[in-house]
């Protein structure tokens, strides 16, 4: 979930049925629901990899299994310090 940001907006343009990139630092991962690494991604502390992330959007692409656009935590933050026109 997305709220901690409270001075901010995030735009995130999903289209039905699908996932859309929506930042340059972004990317997907596809995995299943009942995996560690849906635990590690789902938790109230994202990470990935050892490294912190935020989870900006998931689709449901099959039985139990999911695709989601991730930030790294690091990347995430910095876009709303520079006050970057992409957010």
């Amino acid at each position: 979930m997305i709220d901690t940001y409270q001075n901010q907006t995030i735009k995130i343009n999903a289209v039905s049925g699908g996932i859309v990139r929506n930042y340059k630092d972004s990317f997907f991962l596809r995995f299943h629901l009942k995996s560690p690494l849906a635990e590690q991604l789902l938790d109230e502390e994202p990470r990935y990899s050892k490294r912190k992330v935020v989870v900006l959007q998931l689709v449901i692409c099959g039985d139990m299994e999911v695709i989601a656009e991730l930030m790294f935590k690091s990347d995430f933050d910095e876009l709303f310090e520079r006050g970057d026109p992409e957010c």
